[in-house]
């Protein structure tokens, strides 16, 4: 899909490649800290029924290792309130600052434009710099909570409920053509 100048590329997903993707989402937990993601979110991955179920709707993105030719991160699309939405974007620590999150989001952001969608939206933490302030970099904006559909709300209501305290969480929306 697209070639990477850092000996990566990113390509769409496949099924084959769950349990590498499980297994780096629970490796990208560790960047986190407890106060942040409380120990059952950072011992748990996303199960791997997520990646076939994203990879057969093709909304599923991979981040390659040319050099071995194995999966170092991954970014998934879901829908919310009719639209898409950035579940969840991970880059195995060990590949971290390559530009792999950007071009796993730019990916993410052209198939979303590509099916038709009026934006993306997303939640993240407001005070990490690899959250909130590089999403905004990308051009997305806060959702305020009157410009917030029911299914984005009862995202960060699903946050809360695990432990992720909601002071630390925003919902994004990057907007496409004219607001």
């Amino acid at each position: 899909m697209v070639d990477l100048a850092q000996g990566y590329r990113i390509e769409l997903g496949r099924q084959e490649m769950a349990a590498a993707l499980s297994a780096i989402d629970l490796l990208s937990n560790s960047l986190f800290s407890e106060e942040d993601v409380p120990s059952p979110g950072r011992e748990s991955a996303l199960p791997l029924s997520f990646f076939v179920d994203a990879a057969h709707a093709g909304h599923l993105f991979v981040a390659i290792e040319l050099a071995i030719e194995e999966p170092v991160g991954f970014a998934a699309l879901t829908r919310v309130d009719g639209g898409a939405h950035l579940f969840q974007v991970s880059v195995a620590p060990e590949h971290g600052r390559q530009g792999l999150g950007r071009g796993l989001v730019e990916a993410a952001i052209t198939c979303a434009q590509e099916q038709g969608d009026s934006g993306i939206t997303l939640t993240t933490f407001s005070h990490l710099p690899w959250n909130a302030p590089f999403y905004a970099k990308l051009g997305f904006e806060r959702a305020g909570e009157n410009t917030m559909g029911p299914g984005l709300r009862s995202c960060l209501e699903k946050e809360a409920r695990a432990g992720l305290d909601p002071a630390k969480r925003v919902a994004m929306r990057l907007s496409f053509g004219s607001s």
